[in-house]
């Protein structure tokens, strides 16, 4: 039962962050990643702490162990794992950075065998295989692509996705030891915006940072911080209830998701071609193989 349960809160994080993505892409339009990233890190700390106080009993906050690990998940997972997304989303479109940070599983299934000796079978090369192709379609540039694009941008996506997988791992590591996730959440949340408040106070103590001059981008990007922040709790309760290779490769059918409704909604910002469906297929299938025959 608890797997099911597991099976279905991981589908709803796909759910939430395909709609996060593209409420992302609509409100970038004006406001600059970095400045949608502290944000949605400001909003969602203040919304997890709100969360705390009202749900998560007082003797959690005597685990230290885990509240130390918590925090150092928080130095890169949300702060460069969101960061990186954000920028893939802004300098790539929805659609294509999509499929790329969705190579999370594939990254956290392969971290899995090294450092926790799981023996995948041989067809998890096939998936490999497959995961290549889509990578090299999703590459080539198109001549109705109205996102204009560098390949040097892919690496923002690839390496949220390669973090992300490290951040799964340690996060059931974590759970094991303070099985509580909002409060897991909490934590995280604080030791990135800590970061985060540091970095603009250097970069930006000079510079007068006009949060409210695009009120309309705001509000999506309010929206697309408090889903943001709600799906880090249905992932770390997913992983409470599941195992890394159960959960974390259900996080695969966030881009089929993502070129639904980037169809829909996005077709000022970006259009979804043939081969980009393609190649998110192709990611996909890949993803799913090499996480089956891992398992």
């Amino acid at each position: 039962m608890s797997s099911i349960f597991a099976i279905v809160l991981a589908f709803l994080m796909a759910l939430i962050t395909a709609s996060s993505n593209v409420i992302l892409k609509k409100g970038f339009s004006k406001v600059e990643p970095f400045i949608a990233v502290y944000l949605s890190v400001v909003i969602g700390t203040v919304f997890l702490w709100i969360l705390t106080f009202i749900f998560v009993p007082q003797s959690y906050f005597l685990n230290y162990k885990a509240i130390i690990m918590f925090a150092g998940i928080g130095c890169f997972a949300p702060t460069l794992v969101r960061t990186w997304t954000y920028y893939g989303i802004h300098k790539l479109g929805a659609g294509r950075a999509a499929p790329l940070r969705a190579l999370t599983p594939f990254f956290a299934i392969i971290m899995a065998i090294f450092f926790l000796k799981e023996a995948p079978r041989p067809g998890i090369f096939f998936g490999i295989l497959l995961i290549v192709s889509g990578v090299v379609l999703l590459s080539k540039k198109e001549d109705s692509d109205l996102t204009h694009w560098k390949k040097t941008y892919l690496f923002y996506p690839v390496a949220a996705a390669v973090l992300a997988g490290c951040a799964a791992n340690l996060r059931k590591y974590g759970l094991n030891l303070m099985p509580q996730p909002i409060f897991a959440s909490t934590i995280a949340a604080s030791s990135s915006l800590l970061i985060l408040t540091v970095y603009v106070f250097l970069k930006y103590k000079k510079e007068n940072i006009l949060f409210f001059k695009h009120k309309n981008e705001l509000k999506l990007l309010f929206i697309a911080a408090l889903l943001t922040t709600i799906g880090e709790i249905v992932d770390l309760s997913a992983l409470l209830y599941g195992k890394v290779s159960l959960v974390v490769p259900i996080f695969a059918v966030t881009p089929l998701m993502i070129v639904f409704f980037s169809r829909i909604f996005l077709k000022n910002h970006e259009i979804v071609t043939t081969r980009l469906v393609l190649a998110s297929i192709l990611i996909i299938l890949g993803i799913s193989f090499a996480i089956i025959n891992a398992l």
